[in-house]
């Protein structure tokens, strides 16, 4: 049995080809799906309007809830985007290649059926297209959001 300095090589060599295969599974890319998570809202695209971020923020079940988020309309015009639930309904206009901030422009239902840390449908219509998303709802137990929180029921 050879224990010379070109059998160590030999063994030194087959052991870091190992590490290196060993290494490689650790060098793939997220899953596409997991690129776009950025927030805790929930995001879906129609027609020309992408909604990214959708959630509402509210005190508790049964309470007013604000809609937080924001629409983006890639067409050259505006695009009238609805969003309801079970009792209530919000149109908002989005101005052509523009998007729209609902941090900055309030938009609320009247009640939210549903506690903070839970999902209500969402439904959201643009023109004859619509689609129902799970929308979280969140409280002021998340710091981020008590600014967000409404403070009485306005009209929107």
């Amino acid at each position: 049995m050879r224990t010379g300095p070109r059998s160590q090589r030999h063994v030194l060599t087959a052991f870091l080809a190992a590490l290196a295969l060993l290494s490689l599974p650790g060098c793939t890319a997220a899953p596409e799906e997991d690129w776009y998570a950025i927030a805790n809202g929930a995001d879906t695209d129609l027609g020309d309007i992408e909604v990214r971020s959708l959630l509402l923020v509210a005190f508790e079940k049964n309470e007013t809830g604000r809609l937080l988020g924001t629409l983006f309309n890639s067409s050259d015009g505006p695009v009238e985007v609805t969003f309801s639930d079970e009792d209530d309904s919000v149109t908002i206009r989005v101005e052509g290649q523009s998007d729209f901030g609902l941090d900055t422009n309030p938009h609320f239902f009247s009640s939210v059926s549903e506690i903070p840390g839970s999902r209500v449908p969402v439904t959201i219509s643009v023109g004859p297209e619509s689609t129902k998303l799970d929308t979280p709802v969140v409280g002021g137990n998340l710091a981020a959001y008590r600014p967000y929180l409404p403070t009485s029921t306005p009209s929107a």
